[in-house]
């Protein structure tokens, strides 16, 4: 079984047990243990979801693209001007662009945020290209890209911790101790139905055995096992 058809197994047995408890019924200590280890069960299986966090880093990606556009698109228009200031800058910084390739946003995501450090680093650093950034009024423009660039390589480290939060192992070792005291409480319950001194507990029994055929059959589907080749791995009394 995965942690999700742990998750729901728990559930649905744990509520079938809320409902059996009655005044001279109440299915102690084993309801507070399932319990315990059901929530743990579920905090151990709490997950965040990449796949939004995906189109999150998607989406930063699109606004990154369009901004270095926006900002190559700027640069190339000032390097037309007929002021011979504005006109040089605009080629010096349109060159400096160009000579990282052409389709810088059409390659692979990671490949062009070093590309943009790259450049936007060397715009910073160099005294003349600062000077011809300065000279085109071209700063608002690489400080869109900036932070375009700066919003997408947050939204791809959101996306890994996210990833690396996911502790499948804690939520393994949830399922096995769950399943031990379920275990635990379907031998006590077949003990009760064998003295048969409450009706309650046969009918709890044949209750529990429903969800687990159910949960059986989801398991046996998953795996394209016939229902002859499998054993049920969690069962009440029959």
């Amino acid at each position: 079984m995965r942690i999700a058809e742990y998750l729901t197994f728990t559930a649905r047995v744990y509520s079938l047990i809320l409902d059996a408890i009655t005044e001279n019924l109440t299915l102690e200590p084993f309801k507070s243990r399932i319990e315990n280890s059901k929530i743990r069960l579920e905090e151990s299986g709490k997950k965040v979801n990449t796949q939004l966090l995906t189109l999150d880093v998607n989406e930063c990606d699109s606004r990154r693209d369009q901004a270095m556009i926006a900002f190559a698109t700027f640069a190339e228009a000032c390097s037309k001007r007929l002021d011979a200031t504005v006109s040089d800058a605009g080629k010096a910084i349109l060159n400096e662009i160009d000579s990282y390739g052409s389709g810088i946003t059409r390659l692979p995501m990671l490949e062009e945020s070093a590309i943009l450090g790259a450049l936007l680093g060397k715009i910073k650093d160099s005294s003349f290209l600062s000077k011809c950034l300065q000279d085109i009024s071209g700063e608002v423009w690489m400080s869109e890209l900036e932070n375009a660039e700066n919003d997408f390589s947050e939204a791809v480290k959101a996306r890994k911790t996210a990833k690396l939060d996911r502790n499948e192992e804690i939520s393994g070792e949830m399922c096995k101790e769950i399943r031990k005291e379920l275990e635990s409480f379907f031998k006590y319950l077949d003990v009760m139905c064998d003295l048969n001194v409450e009706p309650a507990y046969q009918l709890l029994a044949k209750e529990i055995n429903i969800v687990s055929e159910e949960t059986n059959a989801i398991v046996m589907q998953r795996a394209g096992r016939s229902g002859k080749d499998v054993v049920e791995e969690i069962s009440a009394s029959e």
